[in-house]
């Protein structure tokens, strides 16, 4: 998997400023931690003693009040293979969101859809909609299936990549094709649905893939909602939107605003701030 469109990679180049903190890197270094850990505590060589403590499912969390499993489970990963591949796709797809949406709100989206992804997945076990797939003809089997694995929280990374640079593109090493993230986003989500309505292999892994892309999609329809407002577009009654009467912003004007996004959050812009990125957005600047 790689970037293609460059305005996209010369945004996420640099997630954070000298002596800020950068999430998305400190996640990766947790993850491979913990994963390197638990490969070491195997007992038998094949029980996982972090992800005894650490996965979740709705009977550990619902039924013996472990809440914290919510949270570890997304730090667990099941082997090599797995953590790979999601910590490829997290630098990828979570750098970009981290510089617009600044360190601290980007950990809380992650996580928020790291949650919605395994509650999710129960929700739509406890309705029958995926099988648990367990011999032994164990009532309600789907509470008691483990989960572990970033991928919920990237997915919602994912989403909100889609929404953020909907046009950019990426290239998937298998299929060797590229798309922009839209369609990408939208692809997974519909390989997901299908697995789950088909109860392929997998399908409550899937459904929680589900659950995180949409929780992404979410939070993103929220955050555009609330900002919007007549100050944010800059239009004033008597008086045309600023934006408008502005010249065409300078890269060296975009990547300073970017850099504040990266230091403070957005919500520290200034108004004339955000309508040059308006400004840059619309001449495909931005």
């Amino acid at each position: 998997m790689s970037i293609l469109d460059r305005d996209w990679m010369h945004s996420s180049a640099k997630t954070g400023s000298p002596g800020s903190i950068d999430i998305v890197k400190g996640l990766v270094i947790i993850n491979t931690v913990v994963f390197l850990i638990g490969f070491f505590l195997r007992g038998d060589g094949h029980t996982d003693f972090l992800e005894i403590w650490g996965c979740y499912s709705v009977y550990t969390v619902f039924d013996m009040g472990q809440i914290w499993r919510l949270i570890t489970y997304q730090f667990l990963h099941a082997n090599l293979g797995h953590i790979v591949l999601n910590m490829v796709a997290l630098w990828f797809f979570g750098r970009p969101v981290e510089r617009i949406f600044g360190p601290g709100k980007f950990l809380i989206f992650y996580l928020s859809c790291g949650v919605a992804a395994a509650l999710f997945s129960s929700v739509l076990g406890y309705f029958g909609l995926w099988d648990a797939g367990t011999p032994g003809g164990i009532e309600n089997a789907w509470k008691y299936i483990p989960m572990v694995g970033a991928s919920g929280s990237i997915y919602g990374a994912i989403a909100a990549c889609a929404v953020l640079f909907p046009d950019a593109r990426v290239q998937l090493l298998f299929p060797p094709v590229d798309m922009s993230v839209r369609t990408f986003s939208l692809a997974i989500l519909g390989i997901a649905l299908a697995v789950i309505v088909m109860d392929w292999n997998n399908a409550g892994g899937e459904a929680g893939h589900m659950g995180g892309i949409l929780m992404g999609f979410a939070i993103m329809g929220i955050r555009k909602l609330l900002h919007r407002s007549p100050v944010n577009n800059g239009s004033y009654a008597g008086q045309e939107p600023r934006a408008s009467r502005m010249q065409s912003p300078s890269r060296e004007e975009i990547d300073a605003i970017l850099d504040k996004i990266g230091r403070q959050g957005l919500d520290s812009l200034t108004e004339h701030e955000r309508n040059v990125l308006k400004q840059a957005s619309q001449s495909k600047k931005y």
